[in-house]
Order: structure tokens, then sequence, then C-alpha cells
């Protein structure tokens, strides 16, 4: 009995001892570690989020991205240089006789995978689909009456002494547009009506590069084309 009660003391000691770290090769403070609390920043933010929110919060980030590179691309003017994409790039407009020179300039470059159309269009044309020329100002106010029972526009030249007296359907930037005004007018029964050309377009030209990788989109955007210095930008209407 008396060892029995020995024993509890010394076992109560034990104890009492290791609650302080007296006894030697025992460190309560490894295993409490109250550094590592410390120096967690904002443990309670720490969220754990399935697989699918994961894979959602990924594609958010890649769209993101890409909105940034179309940002920059229309804040600068240039494109950048993105080694996964291919954009499109023309120079231009060039009138005919600067077209030669440009593309001189280009084949010197020697660039790989460097390749171009010429994509051709026409500017500053003018057109009116027009009826006359009349006797006299009385017989065009007459034929102008006979149009507008029928409820067709129709209005009377002016500034134009050679097709005056004349009437007028309406002006056009293109002969296509004019020719489709036209047509549209034989239908409704109109059929003296002709096109006129008001002003001669001017033809011009845009060097177009349908696919340009980033290397190559890079070493264009910091290109200006002679005789006129001009410069590659991303396509108006890319194909």
């Amino acid at each position: 009995m008396r060892g029995l009660l020995i024993a509890l003391a010394l076992a109560n000691l034990l104890v009492f001892a290791w609650s302080l770290d007296l006894l030697p090769g025992f460190d309560r403070g490894r295993e409490r570690e109250p550094e590592r609390s410390q120096q967690q920043v904002q443990p309670d933010a720490v969220q754990l989020i399935t697989p699918t929110a994961a894979s959602a919060a990924l594609q958010a980030a890649a769209v993101q991205r890409q909105h940034g590179k179309a940002a920059a691309i229309q804040a600068t003017g240039k494109p950048t240089a993105d080694p996964g994409t291919t954009v499109c790039l023309e120079a231009g407009p060039l009138a005919a006789g600067e077209v030669a020179a440009a593309e001189r300039a280009l084949r010197a470059l020697d660039l790989p995978g460097l390749e171009w159309t010429q994509q051709r269009s026409e500017r500053g044309g003018s057109y009116i689909v027009y009826l006359g020329r009349f006797a006299d100002d009385a017989a065009m106010a007459r034929r102008r009456d006979e149009l507008r029972r029928q409820q067709v526009t129709v209005e009377e030249v002016r500034n134009s002494p050679d097709l005056q007296p004349g009437l007028q359907f309406g002006r056009y930037d293109t002969r296509a547009a004019a020719d489709a005004a036209q047509a549209q007018l034989l239908q409704q029964g109109v059929k003296t009506a002709r096109v006129v050309t008001i002003s001669n377009p001017v033809v011009v030209t845009l060097l177009r590069v349908e696919r340009a990788d980033g290397a190559l989109a890079a070493s264009l955007g910091h290109l200006t084309l002679p005789p006129t210095g001009a410069a590659f930008r991303p396509c108006t209407v890319p194909q």
C-alpha cells in the first residue's frame, strides 16, 4: 500500500513537470506551434470549392485575359504578339500608283509566313438615279406631280446645269446601290429613269494579311510602308 502511494505521488510530479516543460526531451511548443497560427493571413477566408466551380473560375479568368487583349488592340491600334493565335491585318488604303512600292517593301522583309492579298474598293463616287432632261420647267413639274401621285419620292435636280430641268430619285455612293434603286423604280413603273455619275470614284487598295501569327503580327505592327507610311492595323472586315 505504501509503495502504491509513492508511485502515485511520482506520477503526479511527472505530469506537473511535463506541463511546465521541465522534462528534458519533451518540447510541447513543437506540438502547439503557436507561431504558425500567427503567420496565417486571413485563415477564415480560405474556402473549399468543387471541381465544377474551379473550372468555371478558370474559364472566367481566360475570358478576362481575352478582353484585356482586345482592349489593348483597340487602345493602341497595333496587334499584339500572342503566339497562340492568328490575326487579320491590313495596310492602306493605297492609290493605284502606290501599291507597287508597298509590295516591294513587303517582299524585301522576307518574313516567314508573310503572304498578302490585294483588296480593291471604290471610294469618293457619287451617283443619282435621274429622269430628264425635260423640254422646260413646266414639263418637269407635270412629271413630278404624276410621280408624287404614284407615291414615288422625287425632287428637282439643282446645281447641275447639264441635267436641268430634271428629276432625281436619290443620291448614292456606289454604282451598285444606284443600280438597285433604278431596278426598284422600274418595278414601280418608272421606265425611263437612268443612273448618272456625278463624280467618278477612286479605286483604292488594301494589302491584307489574312492570318498573321504572334511573331509576324509583332513585326508588321512596327512597320510603315512606302511611299505613304501606311501602317498595318486589325482588319475592318476580317475574312
